[in-house]
């Protein structure tokens, strides 16, 4: 079969007004949402639900999407799913892929120096999780 991109899932991760960002162990040491590729023919629902618990040992239910993008990454063409997903348990440990991780709101993504937060070179717009609060909020998601 041949495929014409790939694709990506990730996790909007949110608890108490804070979203979980992961610092990525290798190049680029991007600080982003838990999330990944796919495996070839993967059910995008299951994929995350993978992801999430492979790079952070959270268990998680996903709820419903909150943003798409397609563009090229590292010269291939690539379509991410963004999905706002609720935890059902466990502790943030990571995983060999990350070497740190942050709860962060929107209003510290916002700031034009969040690497007094201990987070730089964030790997989303802040747009984005903007409007993934806004969606969290209006389907009250949030304890």
């Amino acid at each position: 079969d041949h495929y014409t991109h790939q694709v990506s899932v990730i996790g909007y991760v949110y608890r108490g007004g804070k979203f979980l960002l992961l610092k990525r162990a290798t190049e680029p040491q991007i600080w982003a949402p838990p999330g990944g590729r796919l495996h070839p023919d993967e059910n995008p629902v299951r994929g995350l639900i993978r992801e999430v618990k492979e790079e952070t040992s959270l268990d998680i239910e996903v709820i419903t999407p909150a943003n798409t993008w397609f563009g090229k990454f590292r010269g291939k063409y690539l379509l991410s799913i963004d999905y706002l997903v609720k935890i059902t348990g466990g502790e943030v440990k990571l995983s060999h892929e990350h070497s740190d991780f942050a709860w962060v709101t929107v209003t510290d993504l916002g700031l034009k120096n969040p690497v007094d937060l201990g987070v730089s070179n964030v790997g989303f717009n802040v747009s984005d999780f903007d409007h993934a609060e806004r969606l969290i909020k209006a389907l009250s998601l949030d304890p």
